[in-house]
């Protein structure tokens, strides 16, 4: 499949993968997210079409199999930022049905993250979207909720300085405790290197998730980042929702010793509660006294 030269696509498959050049994978990007063909030569990929080099509307980069893309035009990325039917995916998975009826046909099932386009209202609870391989369907009202996050990185001409400038819609104390919540909704999700979604989401992935769907996109890596908006805090000032920096590793701190991770430490394999606290269930001897950074969104 060959895009030719848009510069700009979105993701038309459920989930995908970026990788690296030597072919590892980098990072995982869901339906309905908006990518930029970056000025490099392609890599040659496993499979018979070259992957191509693109960057996330976070600024991650990676090359990409075409056949999960479909071009979009730059004006579509502005009217779809200036409206308000853009929809984001809030449970785990969420299938797209044919009737608006739980005995529907499944046309396609998408991850939590994934979006997609209000068409109509509810109708028996459910709502009519349009998802990014054009396929319409009904999805419970339930499972959808209004996207928070935006291309805006993308419409300010890929100016690293937008990230600073986002403004949470909530008051501090309880965007904290949406930001714990969904961290939470991925309990007992597996560990998977470079995922973020319901089937599998690395230590940075889940940390990063649960900011993007609470309107605020930070590095998608386990470290502190200055072109995003985490900054290094002091260790006595971590509340719940703030970071915990490892060598290699992120968690998301609760309050009272107690943290959010997910890890692919052979007992735990996964998204689990852990303990700074010896003695306490989910401490790990292995990690105490080798945090490097706390870091935080709030002043």
């Amino acid at each position: 499949m060959q895009l030719g030269t848009d510069v700009y696509y979105m993701t038309k498959v459920p989930q995908a993968f970026l990788y690296e050049k030597d072919g590892t994978v980098a990072d995982e990007v869901l339906s309905g997210w908006i990518l930029q063909r970056l000025p490099e030569k392609a890599e040659r990929g496993s499979a018979s079409d070259a992957r191509i080099p693109v960057q996330t509307h976070y600024g991650y980069r990676g090359y990409i199999d075409p056949s999960a893309l479909r071009p979009i035009a730059l004006d579509a990325i502005r009217r779809r930022a200036a409206g308000e039917k853009t929809m984001v995916v809030t449970k785990r998975f969420a299938d797209l049905l044919s009737q608006p009826r739980v005995q529907g046909q499944i046309l396609t099932t998408l991850s939590v993250g994934s979006f997609l386009q209000l068409i109509n209202p509810a109708e028996h609870g459910y709502l009519l979207v349009e998802v990014a391989d054009g396929q319409r369907g009904y999805m419970p009202a339930s499972s959808l909720s209004g996207r928070k996050d935006s291309d805006g990185y993308f419409l300010c001409g890929c100016d690293p300085s937008w990230f600073h400038s986002q403004q949470p819609s909530a008051d501090p104390d309880t965007l904290r405790q949406q930001i714990v919540r969904c961290a939470e909704s991925y309990l007992g999700v597996q560990y998977r290197w470079g995922g973020h979604s319901g089937s599998g989401a690395d230590c940075s992935g889940l940390t990063f998730m649960s900011y993007l769907m609470n309107g605020i996109l930070i590095y998608r890596d386990a470290e502190l980042h200055d072109d995003y908006p985490v900054h290094e805090i002091s260790w006595a000032d971590k509340k719940p929702a703030d970071l915990l920096y490892f060598p290699g590793h992120v968690a998301m701190y609760l309050g009272n010793g107690r943290y959010l991770h997910s890890t692919g430490f052979a007992r735990d394999f996964g998204c689990v509660y852990g303990s700074l606290v010896e003695g306490e269930p989910g401490y790990r001897p292995d990690l105490e006294g080798k945090c490097t950074a706390v870091g935080s969104i709030f002043s």
